[in-house]
């Protein structure tokens, strides 16, 4: 009997990704698989397709959104059905895992979110990686109270009854940075006081982000926003740097209370620790350790984590509770979703093209060549259209 075939967009030779016909995949006892409706796209997507960490010939993506479509012989929680988003490993890395820009995909059981009713396929796929990105950022290397249960083993920083902390979301109108905002949102103090939340962001994004709450927005592009933030707060207590890269840890660093504090950050060496002031620390953390698995990642080795692997679960069951408990949208805001046509076929040339494949800085203005906008407080999404099974 021949393998049933799917499309999917797959690495190939001369560092991009094409769509080809690949074996539908086959859940193993914990795991379901989902008829994917959408997926969104994240920089590290096109990344490690410009610059390759495994051969060629495997399958791209990390955030996807669907109906389950068959359930492993171990599922208990999952049926037939189902609407869910999930997150992959997608050829970022030199561990040969399977990702998510196909028309199947296989999700473990307990790292998988159920979708509200009022939540679409499209806004549930800009969930997965960045929100649980924003979530370990938070919750994990800042050590902020979680409003869902943590593991014991991570520890949380000393907690004063009477100071209200402030936490700045550097480029806050980001998909991690939208995520952080939300996240922080939810934070309180011992007394029942929320905290002081401020970002950065270019001035097309200010209103949006004083719409979600935060208390104010600087241009990040001023040569003074630091001292600006320091003069507005007394100085900040924590820093969400939602880019990590050149001087954007060393600035954030000067708008810090003499006390310093701890900068979570997404990347770990785009940035320059020269002007980093004393007494702040930048902590990174991978966002694929939340899968458990040991991988080889950027040139080393991370080892298998049970205590984040636990966190993801927890986390992905607080985002699934609002369903449990018949609520109808999540407790977070979704990204602002930008639709784009096409499909599997056109992420390379449209997607990717916009993300880019080094910095965020280094993007480049492609519209000129092709008519697209470029990339602006929103998260890009591409509906899968299923072709028939052959």
């Amino acid at each position: 009997m021949a393998t049933l075939q799917m499309k999917a967009l797959i690495t190939a030779e001369g560092n991009t990704a094409v769509v080809s016909n690949v074996p539908i995949p086959e859940p193993a006892p914990n795991e379901i698989r989902v008829r994917v409706h959408a997926v969104a796209l994240n920089p590290v997507d096109a990344l490690y397709v410009a610059h390759p960490p495994g051969p060629p010939g495997r399958v791209v993506g990390s955030d996807v959104a669907g109906t389950v479509e068959k359930v492993g012989e171990q599922i208990s929680q999952w049926k037939v059905g189902d609407r869910v988003a999930g997150l992959l490993q997608g050829a970022t890395t030199s561990t040969d895992r399977p990702g998510g820009f196909a028309e199947y995909a296989v999700l473990e059981e307990d790292l998988t979110m159920r979708i509200p009713d009022k939540v679409s396929f499209e806004e549930a796929a800009t969930y997965p990686l960045c929100s649980l990105t924003a979530a370990q950022a938070l919750f994990i290397r800042l050590q902020l109270p979680s409003p869902f249960a943590i593991p014991s083993t991570f520890s949380l920083n000393p907690v004063s009854e009477t100071h209200v902390p402030s936490i700045l979301v550097y480029s806050g109108s980001t998909s991690i940075g939208l995520f952080g905002i939300s996240l922080a949102k939810l934070l309180r103090t011992p007394l029942g006081h929320p905290y002081r939340i401020f970002a950065t962001a270019s001035p097309a994004n200010h209103t949006k982000l004083l719409d979600l709450g935060v208390e104010a927005v600087f241009d990040y592009r001023s040569p003074s926003w630091p001292e600006d933030l320091r003069s507005e707060t007394g100085g900040i207590d924590y820093a969400f740097d939602c880019i990590s890269e050149d001087d954007s840890v060393a600035r954030i660093s000067q708008a810090f209370a003499p006390s310093g504090g701890k900068i979570a950050v997404i990347r770990k060496a785009a940035w320059a620790a020269n002007g980093v002031r004393t007494g702040v620390l930048p902590v990174y953390g991978a966002a694929w350790s939340g899968l458990g698995r040991e991988i080889e990642y950027n040139g080393e080795t991370l080892p298998a984590s049970p205590t984040w692997r636990a966190f993801t679960v927890a986390f992905f069951e607080f985002m699934s509770q609002a369903t449990l408990q018949g609520h109808d949208v999540f407790p977070i805001a979704p990204n602002p979703v930008r639709l784009m046509d096409g499909g599997l076929e056109r992420i390379v040339q449209d997607g990717f093209a916009l993300l880019g494949s080094g910095k965020v800085a280094d993007r480049q203005r492609i519209e000129e060549t092709n008519g697209l906008r470029p990339i602006s407080g929103e998260k890009l999404v591409y509906s899968i259209i299923p072709s028939p099974v052959i």
